[in-house]
């Protein structure tokens, strides 16, 4: 119970100085949600899809191996 109020206390010092700027933030705020902004998350998300699909890929390699192999014998 302690590490989680611990981290719920950090994280909300921690977002005070994402807003303490009154002058900067609009013009940040601006910077980021522009027209390429989809585009942008994309390409930040796409390695997380990458190591996602690996990932499962992994975990189920025996039974995608056996599905996938051909084999003249095997019966089906």
């Amino acid at each position: 119970m302690q590490r989680l109020f611990l981290t719920l206390l950090c994280s909300l010092w921690a977002s005070a100085a994402a807003w303490g700027c009154p002058w900067c933030r609009p013009r940040v705020q601006a910077g980021i949600h522009t027209p390429a902004y989809p585009t942008q998350v994309l390409l930040v998300l796409l390695p997380v899809a990458t190591l996602l699909g690996l990932g499962v890929g992994v975990f189920y390699w025996d039974k995608l191996r056996t599905h996938f192999s051909f084999s003249p014998y095997a019966t089906r």
